[in-house]
């Protein structure tokens, strides 16, 4: 029997649709992001009210002739949902993107302040939370204007501030905030003033579950909460926190893809046609990385590492080569910017020092191009996956569904989807350029027999845990509420 058919708000800072012109006519263009792909499910299987900040000229527009009610839309698959737009002002949406959520909640739970990387003066700082309030403000205004939802599904670092907002509006939903980026130790929120880090942690607490990627995220969140809210009531055996006199449950949810979707792609006619140059192409042995061009995903410690492997083994020189694709990310944030120049920079050392007229090392490809990226996880040998930290990592579950050539996978103990995978791939320790080095050798060197098995399991893991699997385990967990809550 189908599960029965729930009404559903879902709130995030970017929609499933954003609008744009085509000689002067509104034209509606798939929204962009895992998340969005992640959740895109809901629409066909559930009444969807989707609230999401516009963020484009076209979408401020369509903001302003919705006044204040949502819009029916539909998906690609002709699925019927609504839309309705936030429009915060301008200068709250560059505070939230550019000063709080992207260089200073990401960086700080992704760990990735030190070595001279610090936040900003205070008093910028300050300044820059405002306006992320009263972002979290005009999102949770909408939001609370759509009323008779079963549940209420909230996502990610920019809109930690919704539920208790949701909470003091008087919506009497049951709230589900999902956290799609690693939570840190509790001493890393020692960055942030403490009466900012408590409201943040209040404002999540306004949930009736908050959720995570891993078990060790869960875990660190409670831990702290114990550590920051004295007047909070914590308990780990049970995942659950009592502030103010109501109850927040914890829990992880895994989050994974579609592979049946995926498949779909893979035999798109741009993906086909991505692939057969590819093949014509390629390296005898392909290393294959994945990435936006973020600092968390450690592009240049994984061509050090690569560069290494070369000094080291003189008999892969021409037999082996990396084919990394890099998505530009976040550029008018100036350490992204940078960082992007760092990773042309570390792939060109690579070509220059190894590099001979037949053969580029690295094979440095910027830019969003999915098909081939698609096209790549069929064809690599070795996909390295070597983030400092990751909430999951979509790309150690996408590739291993469609590689075909038994590939092997060196990934970073600091993903979450090592918690997952970790038993059929090389371990590898991101900080650690040596060992990193070291992993990919392995991979390379592993037995025909040994990848097979190893590639097995991973297609095996992520079809049994794919992306409904998610969604069905948070909306059980809803319906398993309290009936005071629901």
């Amino acid at each position: 029997m189908a599960p029965a058919r729930r009404i559903l708000t879902v709130v995030s800072n970017r929609g499933p649709i954003r609008y744009g012109t085509d000689d002067g006519r509104r034209v509606a263009r798939r929204g962009a992001g895992g998340l969005v792909s992640a959740l895109r499910g809901l629409i066909g299987a559930h009444h969807v009210t989707w609230i999401a900040c516009a963020i484009t000229a076209e979408d401020h527009v369509v903001a302003a002739e919705q006044a204040g009610t949502a819009m029916r839309e539909e998906d690609a698959a002709g699925n019927q949902f609504r839309l309705r737009f936030a429009d915060p002002d301008p200068l709250d949406y560059a505070a939230m993107y550019r000063q709080v959520a992207n260089p200073l909640l990401w960086f700080i739970q992704h760990r990735l302040y030190g070595d001279g990387v610090e936040p900003d003066s205070e008093a910028e700082l300050r300044a820059g939370w405002a306006g992320y309030r009263r972002y979290n403000a005009s999102v949770a205004r909408e939001a609370a204007a759509e009323a008779g939802a079963d549940a209420i599904l909230v996502h990610d670092y920019q809109l930690y501030l919704v539920p208790r907002m949701l909470r003091e509006a008087g919506v009497a939903a049951p709230v589900l905030h999902f956290t799609h980026i690693p939570w840190p130790e509790p001493g890393a929120w020692s960055r942030l003033p403490t009466d900012l880090r408590d409201e943040l942690l209040e404002g999540l607490l306004g949930a009736d579950i908050v959720g995570f990627q891993t078990r060790g995220d869960a875990a660190r969140f409670l831990a702290t909460c114990a550590d920051a809210l004295p007047g909070a009531d914590v308990d780990p055996e049970a995942g659950a926190v009592a502030l103010d006199g109501h109850e927040t449950r914890v829990r992880h949810y895994p989050i994974s893809i579609d592979p049946d979707g995926f498949r779909r792609v893979r035999d798109a006619p741009a993906a086909l046609a991505a692939h057969a140059a590819l093949v014509r192409e390629r390296p005898r042995r392909l290393i294959l990385r994945v990435d936006r061009s973020d600092p968390s995903k450690n592009s240049v410690r994984a061509y050090h590492a690569f560069d290494r492997l070369l000094e080291r083994r003189p008999d892969l020189h021409g037999e082996v080569g990396m084919l990394a694709l890099v998505d530009p990310s976040r550029l008018a944030v100036p350490i992204y910017a940078q960082h992007l120049d760092d990773i042309r920079a570390a792939a060109r050392s690579v070509n220059e020092r190894h590099g001979t007229r037949d053969w580029l090392p690295i094979d440095l490809r910027i830019g969003d191009n999915f098909p081939l990226a698609v096209a790549a996880y069929r064809e690599y040998d070795v996909l390295l996956v070597n983030p400092i930290a990751d909430g999951m990592n979509l790309i150690s579950k996408e590739a291993p569904l469609l590689n075909e050539r038994d590939g092997a996978v060196a990934l970073s103990v600091c993903a979450g989807s090592f918690e997952e995978l970790g038993a059929w791939c090389v371990p590898v320790e991101p900080l650690d350029v040596g060992q990193t080095s070291a992993a990919l050798e392995q991979a390379l060197d592993l037995p025909a027999a040994e990848r097979a098995i190893r590639a097995d399991g991973l297609r095996r893991a992520v079809e049994v845990h794919d992306v409904a699997a998610w969604i069905a385990d948070q909306l059980d967990d809803l319906a398993r509420l309290p009936e005071a809550v629901r």
